[in-house]
């Protein structure tokens, strides 16, 4: 009876690990090695999975903060930010090149975007990126994921904070 067990256990174990397909992999350059046809690549996901992500080292648009009037001659020199792209905040996004190599693709973006009106310090950011993309596969989907953003010529501006309007006083006649 041992016995039985014991093969009924190594049959069951194999046709799973059959099944399941192994862990999740990562592609190689030369293709995709299930022979599965590579998904494209669109401009909605390239606009869709931009949010989320992080850019470090943006560096201050100083000429146009003076333009602005959001620093002065005397203020000291801002620092580079990083940048995390948020889903809420306004972004025209152009692809300029996109290169693919199969599972993997180079795609070069002009962006404009600015922090939503109702943030504390605001910013708005121009300029274009590099961003790395690879085709993930897991268990069961397959998607395209950025692995590295890299600033070509993306500055950020910090904007004058909007005048104060009388309901955001809370110091009126009314109030006290």
């Amino acid at each position: 009876m041992p016995v039985i067990k014991a093969k009924l256990l190594i049959a069951l174990l194999l046709a799973f690990s059959i099944s399941c397909g192994g862990p999740a992999s990562t592609p190689s350059d030369s293709g995709d090695q299930s022979g599965a046809p590579i998904p494209e690549l669109t401009d909605e996901i390239i606009r869709e999975r931009i949010n989320n992500s992080w850019m470090r080292e943006v560096p201050p648009d100083i000429e146009g903060m003076k333009a602005a009037n959001a620093i002065s001659n005397t203020d000291p020199p801002p620092e580079s930010i990083s940048w995390g792209f948020g889903r809420e905040e306004p972004k025209e996004i152009v692809v300029v090149d996109k290169q693919m190599n199969g599972t993997r693709a180079t795609i070069v973006l002009d962006i404009k975007t600015a922090s939503g009106p109702r943030s504390r310090n605001r910013f708005e950011l121009a300029g274009q990126i590099r961003t790395e993309w690879q085709l993930r596969t897991g268990w069961v989907l397959r998607q395209w994921e950025i692995v590295d953003i890299e600033n070509i010529s993306m500055k950020y501006k910090r904007l004058p904070k909007p005048p104060a309007t009388p309901a955001d006083n809370s110091n009126t006649a009314a109030n006290r």
